[in-house]
């Protein structure tokens, strides 16, 4: 994605206006000394791309400006953005839009943000599929992607440029720490929007799969708790009269009626079907002893028949020689009659006979009908009951009245009522109908990518980072930053010195920006701000024009600088891609002699600043 910027544009609250002019694909340094206003021009940047919050200093700089610009190109188009000043700590709400890069003399209010937003977002290739692929406490699930989150891999602020833990911009923000691993993947490549999409939703019908079989497990948990708690109140009030002890009528709201009417009821049937059911179950149980037995005899019969046919076995031998055989008179007869033999006996001890599967049928069907018997059993009451007291009768009511409520509640309607919705069978058919490319191999491969243009970075700086010059580099996925691994070991180096963390971010941020060109992303611009990496090499990490670098100090610097210079270069020859830098610092001019690709803008010093001092009030 080929995105970068042709003028940082101020205008004062008395209409002039000031521009700051960057070469495109160029490392583009404005060297300046402290308090003049270099580092709020990231937080310009930050401003004018719809932050919806400022950190621009309101002495000097934002109490001065009425507006603040941009002009960057996209691709092949070229735009300029201007916004309303902020109000104290609230932000301007007014924007002006050109589409073909024209800056106003002033500035009017032409477009609404999210009209703005959605312009900026096509560029960016963000539609409504490119969604957050899960939630978080800031950031909710499936929600469009800003943006501004993949501005992350754009800037190194002076906030985390020597940071030994941290390597990402606005991570002290919840959304941005959310964003981060987010869309990552995205931003290199790893995964693309069609295989998320797919992802998301075979994630959401494998959860809608874990809900349903939860509720059908607790239906059936709920079910089985039900019979059971019915049963047990059905047989105690069938023994007291209160209930029909009828099987067709066992059921929840039959048992509770019952006892809620506490209608009395005559026992007596009751008992007398028990005694009949108890007779029908003696019946079924005889006649499955019967059929036992009989299979047993029949298996008998069948091995004697499978004896008789290997005696007959010889016939065959006899009939298949008919012919070399000298015949008697009764020879004929003889074999005739043996064979028919033969092929009776085979008949009869074939696999499968009707009788074989009649006695199957009317087996299963007297064991199902003594299952039903059973369970109408354990619902009759054996003896007839009767209650000691009036008193009595209405205790037993009473508890289990109770115990209906207690379950009811517990247990609601869903546990005795099928469960609404598409079955276990439909949603796992479903689930196998989507396919999902697996991205682990090539996130590995892509890890290896950046360790690989590290570790080439790392050895073009190796005057720099002397100690570490044969250390091997390891990015951390999880951690998203740049670490360094002791040869031949596991071992992750507790790096010292703020120089050469401000080296590891060097070498992490273009590594990724290498990865993201090799990949051709449409969303992380070809782009990065640096604000001042020489920090380390001055005292309590504050550029003061009274302190000299020493000579390795400077000869460090100038390592950095040449980093960069070179990755333009590689830029364009390996990848025939443009790419823009542009770094705030406090070093002298003479520290980029030689170098190529670098652009030094006006010095900010001798009285030159962000704010001329003709604008400044007082």
């Amino acid at each position: 994605m080929k995105f970068g910027f042709d003028a940082i544009i101020l205008w004062s609250k008395t209409g002039e206006r000031r521009s700051l002019e960057f070469h495109r694909n160029r490392v583009n340094v404005l060297s300046g000394g402290s308090k003049t206003g270099k580092s709020a021009l990231l937080d310009i940047i930050d401003y004018c791309f719809l932050a919806s919050s400022h950190k621009l200093p309101d002495s000097i700089i934002n109490e001065n400006v009425d507006w603040y610009g941009l002009k960057f190109y996209v691709n092949d188009k070229t735009f300029a953005l201007a916004r309303r000043s902020p109000t104290g700590n609230k932000v301007g709400s007014e924007y002006h839009f050109s589409p073909n890069g024209f800056v106003p003399d002033i500035p009017e209010d032409n477009i609404r943000e999210a009209d703005l937003r959605e312009l900026i977002e096509s560029e960016f290739s963000i539609d409504e599929k490119v969604s957050m692929p899960f939630g978080g406490k800031a950031i909710k699930k499936n929600s469009k992607i800003s943006f501004r989150y993949f501005l992350l891999f754009n800037t190194i602020s002076e906030d985390i440029i020597i940071n030994s833990k941290t390597f990402f911009d606005k991570q002290v923000e919840e959304r941005y720490r959310e964003a981060l691993p987010r869309i990552f993947d995205i931003a290199l490549g790893i995964d693309d929007l069609e295989n998320i999409s797919a992802r998301e939703q075979k994630e959401l019908l494998e959860r809608e799969l874990r809900r349903t079989e939860r509720k059908n497990a607790q239906v059936r948990a709920g079910r089985s708790d039900f019979d059971e708690e019915v049963r047990d109140i059905a047989v105690k009030a069938a023994e007291y009269g209160l209930f029909q002890a009828d099987p067709k009528s066992l059921s929840h709201d039959a048992v509770k009626n019952a006892i809620n009417s506490a209608a009395s009821v005559d026992t007596g049937k009751a008992l007398d079907r028990y005694a009949e059911v108890t007779a029908q179950l003696f019946t079924v149980d005889r006649r499955l002893r019967r059929l036992s037995q009989f299979t047993t005899e029949y298996r008998g019969y069948k091995d004697t028949l499978k004896n008789a046919e290997d005696s007959l076995l010889p016939i065959q031998q006899l009939l298949a020689r008919s012919t070399a055989l000298v015949k008697s008179e009764v020879f004929s007869e003889l074999i005739s009659t043996l064979k028919s033999d033969l092929l009776e006996v085979k008949k009869s001890t074939s696999r499968s006979q009707p009788l074989t599967a009649q006695i199957s049928t009317m087996s299963r069907e007297l064991q199902a009908e003594k299952a039903a018997l059973e369970k109408e059993l354990s619902v009759l009451p054996q003896e007839p009951a009767s209650f000691a007291s009036e008193r009595d009768k209405w205790l037993f009511i009473g508890e289990a009245k109770g115990r209906f409520r207690t379950f009811d509640s517990v247990s609601g309607p869903a546990v005795l009522h099928q469960i609404a919705g598409p079955t276990e069978d439909s949603l796992q058919a479903q689930i196998d109908g989507i396919n999902v490319r697996d991205v682990d191999e090539k996130r590995s491969a892509v890890i290896s990518m950046i360790n690989e243009i590290a570790q080439g970075l790392l050895a073009d700086t190796r005057n720099a980072l002397a100690n570490y010059a044969t250390y091997l580099t390891d990015f951390s996925y999880t951690e998203k930053r740049l670490r360094l691994r002791k040869p031949r070991s596991s071992l992750i180096e507790n790096v010292g010195s703020s120089s050469n963390h401000m080296f590891l971010h060097l070498l992490q941020f273009l590594a990724l920006h290498e990865v993201a060109v090799s990949h051709k992303s449409p969303f992380v611009p070809t782009f990065l701000v640096i604000d001042q990496p020489s920090r380390p090499y001055y005292p309590n990490k504050k550029a003061d024009d009274k302190v000299k670098l020493t000579d390795s100090d400077s000869e460090e610097v100038a390592i950095a600088f040449q980093l960069l210079n070179d990755f333009i270069g590689r830029m364009n020859t390996e990848y025939e891609s443009e790419f823009q830098i542009i770094v705030f610092e406090h070093v002298p001019a003479d520290t980029f002699d030689g170098m190529e690709f670098v652009h030094l803008l006006k010095q900010f010093r001798n009285g030159e600043a962000l704010i001329p001092k003709s604008w400044q009030r007082g």
